[in-house]
């Protein structure tokens, strides 16, 4: 592959998108391997240290085709939202491709995909009572006078809510009451986007039936491989109350277990069950993003040949 400019606009950007199981993690190595890139992370619990078999992090074979980035970056009882998480990935992108490698962000977590991308603002902390104050104001007054409110206050963000879109009304006016700014001025402001010169999508398809049966054996190989020890270990170093990272699938089901709410067959079936709903919303997710291109993922090898050719005739080298 051509060499990345160094400029604070990268010459090109991969995604590999896709629900869980699909074999993006592979596909991404692969790729890398071929095109002299850095497969950077793009998933919400790979991005913890200690949280390996749970979140499924790319084992020693993958990492030794092509550097790897933001995999296990953050303490688990350090919190990270989209916001953060686009901030670190922009860093990351930039330093991949001023060093002249191609950045391959790779990942299930759409969201975090979405705002490196297209960008996202910090959403402020208000105090509770502006928003109890506001949803007092709903009943009273109803939509359309709160979101004539907004137009008069944001004309822009009024002209996206629909008027009957009553939690975001109440968002859009919790937020100029709590700062004196108006939603879209925070949204300007705050733009952790990458914009590189062109951007290519494409998630990783399978057929769902054998999705859903690599869901169910990914499962069974994360318990048999010591999800439960992995997740009292993190109990016993960060303890539970506050981390959210253990709220995350199949930590919460594990933690159920060590705290006697549950029994390992029940946790193993459950976190089954709702791995699989996960990845119908991650179908939904990527599916409604037009700028994805599916590829069929059920041979990493040739799908990540097929990428680096059509990045090749995509880009001209």
């Amino acid at each position: 592959m051509k060499s990345i400019k160094n400029s604070a606009a990268p010459e090109l950007l991969v995604i590999l998108g896709g629900p869980t199981a699909s074999g993006k993690s592979e596909t991404a190595a692969r790729l890398a391997a071929l095109a002299g890139g850095t497969v950077i992370s793009a998933d919400s619990v790979q991005i913890y240290e200690g949280m390996d078999i749970g979140s499924s992090k790319p084992g020693p074979e993958l990492l030794a085709m092509a550097p790897h980035s933001l995999l296990g970056v953050l303490r688990p009882d350090r919190r990270i939202n989209a916001f953060a998480y686009a901030k670190l990935a922009r860093e990351e992108i930039l330093r991949v491709s001023a060093s002249g490698s191609l950045p391959v962000l790779t990942g299930g977590t759409g969201l975090y995909i979405k705002a490196v991308v297209d960008g996202i603002f910090e959403s402020p902390v208000i105090p509770a009572e502006i928003r109890k104050g506001l949803e007092n104001e709903l009943g009273s007054r109803g939509n359309a006078a709160l979101h004539s409110e907004l137009a008069g206050i944001d004309p822009e963000a009024a002209a996206k809510i629909h008027n009957n879109d009553a939690s975001r009304i109440i968002r859009a006016l919790e937020v100029f009451r709590g700062t004196g700014k108006t939603i879209t001025a925070l949204r300007n402001g705050t733009d952790p986007a990458v914009k590189a010169e062109k951007t290519l999508f494409y998630a990783m398809s399978i057929p769902r039936d054998e999705l859903y049966g690599r869901v169910e054996a990914r499962v069974d190989s994360m318990i048999s491989s010591g999800l439960l020890r992995e997740t009292e270990f993190l109990i016993r170093q960060y303890g539970a109350g506050n981390v959210d990272a253990l709220k995350s699938l199949g930590y919460k089901q594990m933690r159920d277990v060590v705290e006697g709410r549950n029994d390992v067959r029940s946790a193993v079936e459950e976190i089954k069950l709702l791995t699989k709903n996960y990845v119908k919303r991650q179908f939904t997710w990527f599916r409604n993003d037009k700028r994805y291109v599916w590829v069929d993922n059920r041979r990493p090898k040739d799908a990540a040949l097929h990428i680096y050719n059509d990045i090749r005739s995509n880009t001209g080298v």
